[in-house]
């Protein structure tokens, strides 16, 4: 329904008397934010990058907040926070520079992982995301096949796992591997995207226990596994 002359002149009034504040209104046709208030942020630097597993900090994240217009922000307050995947902030409340960027550094938790790190201002917000790697140094575990046995002729797998002090899975580690008897299906292997990699020993001719060491940039591990006569 159509207003009445009478409240149109009401509201234009209203209007008048309100811009002569320097206020924005909504009801008088205007919807914006206020050209101080954070309208949008933006990612500056820092998103989608890759972070070592275990409190190491992070480049730079950097939020850039602008207003209704468009422009950058200066001097309004950012908080950052992290909304998953565990781990810590340098700065949990920063104002906006010049340029109206805002600034943390992540440190990153023990477990690998992703995490998302939010900026926000007022109403407006911006979620960055932070990889988690696990860390570059790490051990060869005997994962399975240890102290298996078998009938001579009969074949095992065994399984070993890179891991790193946090236990967050390594891959691809180079492993070689050796016998003392028996025959191996492959003399290396790299570990998968779960850590692991395997192979298969024949135990024979003879009887008696068997001696596989599974080679790393980390370490040696030493199966050991029965070969058993036939009854």
């Amino acid at each position: 329904m159509s207003s009445t002359p009478l409240a149109r002149y009401a509201r234009a009034a209203f209007c008048v008397g309100a811009l002569s504040l320097g206020a924005v209104i909504g009801a008088c046709g205007d919807n914006k934010l206020g050209p101080n208030v954070a309208a949008s942020i933006a990612a500056g630097s820092g998103d989608n990058q890759t972070v070592i597993a275990g409190n190491n900090a992070s480049a730079p994240i950097v939020a850039v907040v602008h207003n209704s217009n468009g422009a950058p922000l200066p001097n309004v307050e950012v908080r950052w926070s992290v909304l998953s995947g565990g781990g810590s902030l340098q700065t949990v409340v920063d104002t906006t520079n010049a340029n109206g960027e805002a600034s943390t550094v992540f440190y990153s938790p023990a477990p690998a992982g992703t995490a998302k790190v939010q900026a926000l201002s007022a109403s407006a917000s911006h979620q960055f995301t932070v990889t988690i790697v696990a860390d570059t140094v790490g051990k060869l575990i005997a994962f399975g096949g240890d102290n298996a046995a078998a009938l001579v002729g009969n074949p095992l797998t065994l399984t070993a796992k890179a891991i790193d002090r946090f236990g967050n899975v390594i891959k691809g580690v180079d492993v070689t591997w050796t016998t003392s008897s028996g025959q191996l299906q492959a003399s290396s292997g790299t570990t998968d995207s779960t850590g692991k990699t395997t192979n298969v020993i024949t135990v024979g001719p003879d009887t008696g226990k068997v001696s596989i060491v599974a080679t790393s940039r980390f370490n040696a591990v030493t199966f050991t596994v029965s070969s058993l006569a036939s009854p």
